[in-house]
């Protein structure tokens, strides 16, 4: 294998982890720095939006500055990932982030947070009390049985001898197969689905963690694949659905599958040639073709066997999983309600099917290894972050603040405007769902006020609501590559903000060109 040069060898784990610790003080010192800033900054006036009066308070400001040094925190690699999450969820009942805010428990009773200790217990209710760690739990052992059984192996070789042996195109396979199942399946899902491919093909070529640049460049394709299919369709994503619903419930407009899919779709696919261009030029591979030939796939092929019980299990468990995913709506309608499985039931079942007979895939040792815990406690107390930011009302504010000049604009700058702050936005909330509910609702009242056709702005958000690409935190999606080991925040952050500019004109062209061609709407 050819080894990249001394200038272009990444440096490896304890190079990066010497440099973050000499520099640990002042990283740690400017987070605080930066804290005390936005504490001392004056409250801004009120804003008014359609005669309703938004108002930063101090509780939000605050949560806007534990979010800021999050992400300082995040992208220096300062402290562990899932230490900084931690860190901030358990400052804000400290500092009186909670103080004051409302939560509509179960009961139906409406609550004031007051005290450290409610607001401790409220904060870990909406994070570590939401059924995604259940969802989590299963994915990652559903990818655990493709690890420790030949599936993998066997998924890879077969897709080895359809693709051919070169790096570049297994890159771009992976970003077809991720964007094109990711239309119909959970993002998150896909992700889980193609990082043990992808770990079996690296190891197969011998590419090292963090030295590899064909292993970063194929670990972060299984972030974007998924991520770009997952605008595809109302199935893609979270905030897709949240759209369509708050279309018909706030504005009377129906927007059906195909006409989400007349956007939807070109958007995804466009945005295919395009990433596989910026990892290949970010990224390029140490290696033109993997050392394998055809003869070498169909003799470790035939070495493997026939397919194993644990093969089986793991392939039908997999199919039930997803099936369900995908039909649950339909099962739900058609038994009246009666089987209505949310996903993390589905998720979590699949993981202990594969502990059962007759197929027993995993056992307990198997699974202790496949479970990344530390990637699960950065995803929850994330998305406390990103609730409380909603809860306190300061994601509305920084909304407006952002979006209050954008009428004015014209159509194609409204909608590059539009695309471009919720990207922005999506930086501060680990929640693509999170992001669809605060904007929507926002950008739906400043169309109507303005009397601009509401799927003008509204398609553009939620479709930017799921393309988190720059930081690991901002979806889920990206975590479970990122356990893999091959690339740092770093690396994700770099090709991420390059893809991102890219997005923002190809996406703003895809709507202003599409939308009135297709007659949904028109300037």
């Amino acid at each position: 294998m050819v080894q990249p040069s001394r200038e272009q060898q990444p440096l490896d784990r304890e190079a990066i982890t010497k440099t973050v610790g000499s520099r640990q003080p002042w990283y740690l010192a400017s987070g605080l720095v930066l804290f005390l800033v936005i504490y001392f900054l004056p409250l801004p006036p009120p804003l008014t939006l359609d005669s309703e009066v938004i108002v930063l308070t101090h509780g939000g400001k605050l949560c806007l500055g534990l979010l800021a040094v999050a992400i300082l925190f995040w992208v220096t690699e300062v402290l562990p990932f899932h230490v900084t999450a931690l860190g901030a969820m358990l400052l804000m009942p400290l500092l009186g982030v909670t103080d004051g805010v409302q939560v509509l428990k179960e009961s139906g009773e409406v609550v004031r947070i007051t005290g450290v200790a409610q607001g401790y217990k409220e904060i870990v209710r909406i994070s570590f009390g939401n059924d995604l760690i259940l969802f989590f739990l299963g994915v990652f052992l559903l990818s655990g049985a493709f690890s420790y059984t030949s599936l993998g192996r066997r998924m890879t070789l077969n897709m080895l001898r359809i693709l051919g042996v070169s790096t570049r195109r297994v890159l771009l396979g992976f970003l077809i197969m991720g964007t094109l199942i990711s239309m119909w399946v959970s993002d998150v899902g896909v992700a889980a689905i193609l990082l043990p491919i992808g770990v079996g093909i690296l190891k197969q070529a011998g590419c090292e963690p963090l030295r590899s640049n064909f292993g970063k460049a194929l670990m972060i394709s299984s972030c974007w694949g998924p991520i770009f299919g997952g605008i595809g369709t109302p199935a893609g994503c979270g905030p897709n659905p949240i759209a369509i619903s708050f279309m018909r419930s706030l504005t009377g407009m129906e927007i059906s599958f195909l006409d989400w899919m007349l956007i939807g779709v070109p958007a995804s696919l466009i945005l295919i040639p395009f990433g596989w261009i910026v990892l290949m030029v970010m990224f390029p591979p140490e290696i033109r073709e993997l050392p394998l030939s055809r003869e070498d796939i169909h003799r470790q092929l035939k070495n493997l066997g026939r397919i194993s019980r644990p093969e089986i299990g793991t392939v039908v468990i997999f199919a039930a999983v997803i099936f369900l995913w995908v039909f649950n709506p339909l099962i739900a309608c058609l038994t009246g309600g009666v089987i209505d499985l949310p996903i993390s039931f589905v998720s979590i079942l699949g993981g202990v099917l594969l502990f059962l007979p007759p197929f027993r895939v995993l056992d307990q040792e198997k699974a202790a290894q496949a479970v990344s815990w530390d990637s699960i406690i950065l995803i929850m107390a994330s998305l406390g972050l990103g609730m409380m930011t909603y809860h306190t009302g300061a994601a509305k504010w920084l909304a407006v603040i952002l979006l209050g000049g954008i009428t004015s604009l014209s159509p194609v700058a409204l909608v590059f405007a539009v695309v471009l702050v919720v990207m922005f936005m999506k930086l501060f909330l680990a929640s693509n769902t999170v992001t669809g509910i605060i904007i929507i609702p926002i950008l739906i009242s400043l169309a109507v006020s303005f009397d601009i056709h509401p799927w003008v702005l509204v398609a553009p958000a939620a479709f930017t609501s799921s393309l988190g690409i720059i930081l690991i935190t901002q979806t889920p999606t990206n975590i479970i590559p990122y356990t893999s080991g091959y690339f740092t925040i770093g690396d994700f952050a770099r090709s991420g903000i390059v893809m991102s500019v890219i997005m923002v004109m190809l996406i703003t062209v895809v709507i202003t060109v599409i939308g009135p061609i297709s007659g949904i709407y028109s300037y």
